[in-house]
């Protein structure tokens, strides 16, 4: 860890509706801080195994999260670190995760099944970082909900994408009311953003503003080829040489700072007294954001 005096942070991403970025986000957002030297872990709990397949790590060929909660496994045997991002590591996930339910004892209160990993994670890591499935009702997204004291929600202009928000919301509402009344909405960050779609990006913002004034990040994730092209090589942005000089992940940089400046000053972020953090270095034009295929090529 970076601060050997503080434990490290959970933030659970989702969004009940699968398709908005969430694991794009998740493995860039903890590549950025990594890049910043903080230490993140990420926990993939989906089925679907979307941050395990995006960070280059074959299905079905490493133990990882149904060993982590079913055995006496640990973080630390089972978290991988060869040729993740730089200070990140992985517990991977695969289909038989959906399995889970028939290989937890009936007496385990399933809601609290990640509390001993993630108890391991905070004493190595800054940010644990829960990658969920798009199902609410599933038994890891709800044990995720139920131990992060962070959700993280993405979402893009598209109308699919406002009614998965509003389930979104109502679900942590409820987790607050019934299992984790510290959880609290870290933000809400919109990504494959087109500029020129002006109208349901305003949409979006309202429905934000008005359920979750004061948590809409300012950064948001431009509409660019890279990054299914990063995915498909089973990469982020940040194990490309050179990525500097590539648009997006200078935002997720942007949006990374955003991250730890209000996990960082939670007291005040909360009573919405924060200011912006301190990431003008950072700053880069909007039309820079779509001259991203020649940024690949020349990092190939």
């Amino acid at each position: 860890m970076t601060n050997s005096n503080q434990q490290g942070v959970a933030i659970a991403v989702g969004n009940q509706k699968g398709g908005v970025g969430k694991t794009t986000n998740t493995v860039h957002i903890a590549a950025a801080l990594g890049q910043q030297g903080f230490h993140c872990l990420i926990m993939d709990l989906d089925p679907a195994a979307g941050a395990t397949k995006h960070l280059g790590i074959p299905v079905n060929s490493f133990a990882g999260a149904l060993e982590l909660l079913t055995t006496d496994e640990t973080v630390e045997t089972l978290a991988i670190a060869e040729n993740m991002p730089q200070n990140v590591h992985l517990v991977p996930s695969r289909p038989q995760l959906s399995e889970i339910d028939n290989l937890v004892s009936k007496y385990v209160d399933r809601t609290r099944i990640l509390e001993r990993p993630i108890e391991q994670a905070r004493a190595k890591y800054d940010f644990i970082f829960l990658d969920t499935g798009p199902s609410a009702a599933f038994t890891t997204t709800v044990a995720a909900y139920s131990t992060a004291e962070w959700f993280l929600l993405s979402a893009f202009p598209h109308p699919l994408s406002l009614g998965g928000l509003t389930e979104a919301f109502n679900d942590i509402a409820d987790v607050r009311k019934h299992r984790n009344p510290g959880l609290e909405v870290l933000g809400v960050v919109f990504t494959n953003v087109d500029r020129r779609a002006t109208k349901l990006r305003a949409q979006l913002e309202d429905v934000v503003n008005e359920a979750l004034p004061g948590r809409r990040f300012d950064t948001s994730i431009s509409q660019a080829v890279i990054l299914p092209d990063a995915s498909g090589r089973g990469k982020t942005l940040f194990q490309f040489p050179k990525f500097e000089n590539i648009p997006v992940a200078q935002q997720y940089l942007r949006l990374s700072i955003e991250v730890e400046h209000r996990v960082r000053h939670r007291e005040e972020f909360l009573q919405g007294m924060l200011g912006a953090p301190p990431f003008a270095a950072f700053d880069m034009p909007d039309s820079e954001a779509e001259q991203v295929a020649p940024a690949l090529a020349a990092n190939e």
